[in-house]
């Protein structure tokens, strides 16, 4: 087989950058200077909900479930577990009343916000090298990268 020399460096510097963003620790690193309470998963549901909720009328929990592109079960459980954390409320659904709608509550907000806030001042100290331009160009090839392989999962109906 001929070996792609291009290909295997971004193989090494993609598995090394999983790895780093994996780490346990830099989680818990992330979270003590936001001073939240929160693991993994409950970053994950609040940050779509925060993103994705502009208009501030809640996703439904299957919503949540395809974006995080976890099943609805998984949604529901962490759901309920931020609920009586008091970061989420529930509300009914004005077309299908039978359906819930997750919302952020004022704590849930100020949850994100602190977790956001702590990823961005721990980014600018990463990056402090770097320039504005540096920067700008890393970040759209990264979007470009991020985009392109959903894309990629898309077409190959990977869920």
């Amino acid at each position: 087989m001929l070996r792609d020399e291009p290909i295997e460096r971004l193989e090494s510097a993609l598995q090394a950058v999983m790895l780093v963003l994996k780490q346990e620790r830099l989680h818990e690193f992330l979270i003590d200077r936001a001073r939240a309470d929160l693991d993994r998963a409950g970053v994950a549901l609040l940050y779509v909900l925060y993103r994705d909720d502009t208009e501030q009328v809640g996703l439904r929990v299957c919503d949540l479930a395809e974006r995080l592109r976890v099943d609805a079960p998984t949604v529901s459980r962490k759901a309920r577990q931020l609920e009586r954390s008091g970061l989420l409320g529930r509300g009914a659904d004005d077309v299908d009343h039978r359906a819930v709608r997750l919302r952020l509550t004022e704590s849930g907000r100020a949850a994100i916000d602190a977790v956001l806030g702590a990823r961005h001042d721990w980014l600018t100290e990463v990056l402090a090298d770097w320039s504005p331009d540096e920067m700008a160009v890393f970040a759209g090839m990264l979007r470009g990268f991020a985009d392109g392989v959903t894309r990629h999962l898309e077409d190959h109906h990977v869920r």
